[in-house]
């Protein structure tokens, strides 16, 4: 009920004699058909909703096969973010109705089914019944279609268990399905009267109720209830579908309607499909994917194709694919997004970044913002978040969400990366991660796993490194944990090379090797301790920031030496990362030698450090200092003063923010 022209599936076309005569009645609703030399396309998930397959998603290969099949609470709507978690309405047990977060679906084994551990829920107050839904990518919003409740309601995407709406917007009447156009922000509603309405400026206008303008199809029958609305932004097409009466089963119909964006009043449609032949009696909901329409046909349990749907002869067309599908509620593509690195991850000089984000703990003043983001020349500061929190470390996913640790639990704030000038944790955007079954005790520094779908949290109280997921909320047990005999306080995840490096507060590395699968269950493969000349440095030693370079395979970290003694900090570079064991002398330390004074590297307790593959920022926090040291890697060491500083009042973390966080469908 999402679809926006903008995912990526390609499917071949049957003959629908062959289709028909091969849609069978098998049970599990595997059976499918596929002709020799069939091309395959991408994949297109199909969310079911009969009396005995409510929550049944079916994934379905090029071929339009099942290939597997996931058990969700959710029965309506569904729509796929850019990460591969699926949000899911659901109705089934009555007002109010609930949202679901799905983890990575697609990557569930076949017959999986919601786990508190990977996925959360989140009610949606005052909705009477929710039904189609829409993803707002950049801005991290979810939009829902309240049937009965006449309103559009409104969330953030990392929204929780004490989720309220950001907003409600009020109707006229009421929608069944929505679809949104982020670039020009605007909103098509399609209307159980058989209207469609048209919303500019959506997000921008405040989230107001009053219509742009009204389209109603001319070509309808005298029963319009318009469900499925795809927009191909493009051409300005919409693609509706129309069930007329829904106790009727051969009544339904198809639209297609030009210059979307501007039409208004009634509208005739460039082609209309219904008749007999088209097998469209409920058709609920549609995709598009470039000119290709796949439709469920709920009355008729079948799956749609029509190749190329802007184009041909109005009336009554056969849709050049049918596939049996029992009760199907709702589709959408499987989106082939490319994955990009973890943020931790990038270390290439070249790639580009907006910002640096700072947390303080605590900040000069209870109301001044305990989050900001800096220029990357620490000139200036862009803009101030209040956690209300006590915040330890922050992280990003690839969508410009942030995840911040404090004293007992996790915070994710929704697309901080991006926005929220000014704004303060609200549970209509963002949501925690605390409470008994977690097992924190004092959490500390993270990595954001996107490609597992992971957040990885040291806990410098009950010593271990904890994974949850990365959709999981409230009070919720980890994944695994990787116990430790030392308190970390940080850690740095190589996806590529499945390689966790932990920074241990006695002054040493721990290194696990093949970390996903075998989660560190053997104790680290390796520990490498910092040195000169093949003696270690002399305590008291105590590492917190590490970062890995993945480039050239070195290990950047940062010693507070003393936490009592707020002149005694240092830097370490050492290489040959991947490899090392033991004592393994640095090739960088900058020191200016004399514990009792910082000298010109104003390093007394850098407790943080961020790399952007030529600057090193460092929140030095017993001098109130945001640092940035270039060209670190090849620097000579000694007491090296930083390139650039900052004040700020006790500065926890930094973290980057690459300028291709909160991105659109491409």
């Amino acid at each position: 009920m999402n679809a926006n022209g903008k995912g990526f599936l390609w499917l071949s076309p049957l003959a629908m004699a062959v289709a028909l005569a091969a849609c069978g009645s098998d049970d599990n609703d595997r059976g499918r058909i596929t002709l020799p030399g069939e091309q395959p396309g991408n994949q297109l998930l199909v969310m079911h909703n009969g009396s005995s397959n409510a929550g049944q998603v079916d994934l379905l290969d090029g071929r339009l096969n099942v290939i597997q099949t996931f058990n969700a609470d959710a029965n309506e709507g569904i729509a796929l973010d850019l990460l591969g978690n699926l949000y899911a309405a659901n109705d089934s047990g009555g007002a109010p109705s609930r949202l679901q977060a799905l983890h990575k679906v697609v990557e569930r084994s076949d017959n999986a089914s919601a786990v508190s551990t990977l996925d959360r829920s989140l009610p949606a107050a005052g909705s009477m019944t929710l039904k189609g839904i829409a993803i707002a990518h950049e801005a991290g919003l979810v939009m829902a279609a309240n049937l009965g409740g006449n309103s559009i309601e409104v969330f953030g995407t990392a929204a929780g268990e004490n989720a309220v709406p950001l907003a409600s917007t009020p109707l006229a009447g009421n929608a069944w399905d929505l679809v949104y156009d982020e670039p020009s922000d605007r909103l098509f509603l399609a209307m159980t009267n058989g209207t469609v309405v048209v919303v500019d400026d959506y997000v921008a206008g405040g989230f107001m109720a009053t219509p742009s303008r009204t389209l109603t199809p001319d070509t309808a029958g005298t029963v319009s209830n318009i469900h499925g609305i795809a927009y191909q932004a493009d051409t300005d097409t919409l693609v509706i579908t129309d069930v007329g009466d829904a106790a009727v089963a051969d009544d339904g119909r198809l639209y297609v309607i030009g210059n979307a964006s501007t039409a208004n009043g009634t509208v005739t449609p460039s082609r209309s499909l219904f008749g007999p032949a088209t097998m469209m009696g409920n058709p609920v909901d549609l995709v598009l994917d470039g000119d290709k329409a796949y439709i469920a046909e709920k009355s008729n349990d079948a799956v749609l194709v029509y190749n190329n749907v802007v184009s041909g002869n109005s009336g009554d067309v056969a849709p050049d694919n049918v596939v049996d599908s029992t009760k199907p509620e709702s589709l959408v593509l499987v989106v082939n997004q490319p994955m990009l690195a973890d943020l931790s991850d990038i270390d290439e000089s070249g790639t580009g970044f907006t910002g640096v984000a700072v947390t303080s703990n605590a900040p000069a003043s209870p109301t001044d913002p305990d989050v900001v983001v800096l220029d990357l020349d620490l000139g200036a500061m862009q803009r101030g978040f209040t956690t209300g929190l006590d915040r330890e470390s922050l992280g990003f996913n690839q969508m410009g969400d942030a995840y911040i640790t404090y004293d007992t639990g996790l915070a994710v704030i929704n697309r901080l990366a991006t926005g929220r000038d000014g704004e303060m944790f609200a549970a209509s955007r963002d949501r925690l991660i605390e409470g008994a079954n977690t097992g924190l005790s004092s959490p500390k520094g993270f990595d954001v796993a996107d490609q597992q779908g992971w957040v990885l949290v040291t806990d410098n109280g009950d010593p271990a490194v904890r994974v949850y997921g990365a959709q999981a909320g409230g009070d919720v047990a980890p994944l695994f944990s990787t116990s430790l005999s030392v308190a970390p306080w940080d850690l740095d995840y190589d996806p590529d090379e499945d390689r966790l490096y932990v920074a241990l507060t006695d002054g040493s590395v721990a290194v696990f090797d093949e970390y996903s699968t075998r989660r560190g269950s053997a104790g680290a493969d390796r520990v490498i301790t910092p040195a000169e000349g093949g003696v270690a440095f002399a305590a008291p030693t105590n590492l917190h920031g590490i970062v890995h370079v993945a480039e050239t395979d070195q290990l950047i970290l940062s010693d507070v030496g003393s936490g009592a003694n707020p002149t005694d900090g240092k830097l370490y570079v050492l290489g040959n990362a991947s490899g090392a064991d033991g004592l393994t002398d640095v090739s960088v330390r900058i020191d200016d030698g004399d514990n009792n004074a910082v000298g010109a590297t104003q390093l007394g307790n850098p407790v943080d450090i961020a790399f952007d593959g030529e600057h090193l920022y460092v929140a030095e926090k017993s001098q109130g200092m945001v640092l940035r040291f270039d060209n670190i890697l090849s620097s000579a060491g000694g007491d090296v003063a930083p390139s650039l500083t900052w004040m700020q009042s006790a500065p926890e973390s930094v973290s980057l923010i690459s300028d291709d966080l909160g991105r659109s469908p491409e």
